[in-house]
């Protein structure tokens, strides 16, 4: 992407008036002058969201009436299918105002099934998680069974829906408070997908059951280790990633079933920093040593802890992988590691003590303290 390009530039006056091109050859009667001036004269101080949703409105206001028959005039607009799995191209955003068309006004009894096709299709192209929500809230048994039967669709991004547009708590969208409550319909449709050949899709599948594991974890834990007994790679990938949240926590479940036990004979000796002050703007590095008292080969999932002070004047934990190891019968490792303080978009970092701590399958290894000046 070049540089100085704003994202929320996607919607330009060229994505405007292509978008206006292909529907008028849709349907002759479409008025694509006053549809861009609508929208082009106000453009410029919106965000990427808002001027999603100004095409959204201005399409609804130049196009019939008659939702059945609008609809059929934007299917027909679109012209391309891309069959990939990556879904980085920015141009899929040129579909995000038409699937927001189906999620907004197409939700009367009447025009369900003709919104659950639009979205199939729409997806296939650009994804449909955000717009089938509205759906799943208001019509949940029959959404419900539309996404059971695309389960075994021949498209892996209709396939993906299923698992991605169910998420009790999709990044950037309301929850599905429901689903937040009782996961199990999820877990029906996760249950349906958990060999997928596509990674593309494997991946939603694990990231909708971190997801859950946030609010149920045991039932995540049992549904992983009855997968775990399936003899199939993808599957074995799907358990990893879907534990990634229960591992940072510590959870010794989710640890057992990823071969890391709680009862580990080891150390943790000479956790030091490299300086008692760091600038803000620099960087930190701690080492540190584990030594196994075991006569046997032990499996180590090690991560470090930063506590963080914060606004508040207290700190706050968090936790980041650092490596997986097996320490051989009686053996020793050693780690070294660098923290930055170079400031972020995503924290926001203040003066104060802070400290570092070790965790190893699940259990804490000691501390030690620096200060950020």
């Amino acid at each position: 992407m070049e540089k100085g390009f704003l994202f929320k530039d996607v919607y330009n006056n060229q994505l405007v008036g292509n978008m206006a091109s292909n529907i008028v050859k849709s349907w002759g009667e479409f008025n694509t002058s006053s549809f861009v001036n609508a929208i082009i004269s106000k453009l410029k101080p919106l965000s990427l969201s808002e001027r999603s949703q100004l095409i959204c409105t201005e399409l609804f206001n130049h196009l019939p009436a008659s939702y059945p028959k609008a609809l059929a005039i934007l299917i027909n607009s679109i012209t391309e299918e891309n069959n990939t799995t990556d879904k980085k191209e920015i141009e899929g955003f040129y579909y995000m105002p038409i699937a927001s068309y189906v999620s907004q006004f197409g939700l009367q009894k009447e025009d369900f099934h003709l919104s659950m096709k639009a979205l199939k299709e729409i997806t296939k192209i650009f994804t449909s998680e955000f717009a089938i929500r509205p759906f799943i809230r208001k019509y949940p048994e029959e959404t419900l069974e539309y996404l059971h039967l695309w389960t075994t669709d021949e498209n892996a991004h209709v396939r993906r829906l299923v698992s991605e547009g169910s998420r009790p708590k999709l990044p950037w969208a309301s929850p599905l408070k429901e689903f937040q409550k009782d996961p199990s319909p999820v877990l029906k449709l996760l249950e349906k997908l958990k060999e997928d050949d596509e990674l593309y899709v494997r991946r939603s599948v694990a990231n909708n059951l971190n997801d859950i594991a946030k609010d149920h974890p045991d039932l995540v834990i049992k549904t992983l280790t009855r997968w775990n007994k399936t003899n199939n790679k993808g599957t074995q990938w799907i358990i990893g990633h879907a534990s990634r949240t229960l591992l940072k926590q510590g959870h010794p479940k989710a640890l057992e079933l990823l071969g890391f036990p709680q009862d580990v004979q080891i150390t943790v000796n000479n956790l030091n920093v490299n300086t008692p002050t760091c600038q803000l703007g620099n960087e930190i590095e701690f080492s540190f040593e584990i030594q196994s008292s075991s006569a046997d080969k032990q499996n180590l999932m090690i991560d470090f802890i930063v506590h963080y002070m914060k606004a508040n004047g207290r700190t706050a934990p968090k936790v980041f992988k650092l490596s997986k190891k097996s320490i051989p019968a009686n053996g020793n490792i050693c780690f070294k590691k660098k923290i930055s303080f170079k400031p972020i978009t995503t924290r926001k970092y203040y003066f104060g003590q802070h400290e570092i701590e070790i965790q190893i399958n699940g259990r804490r290894y000691g501390k030690v303290s620096f200060a950020v000046k």
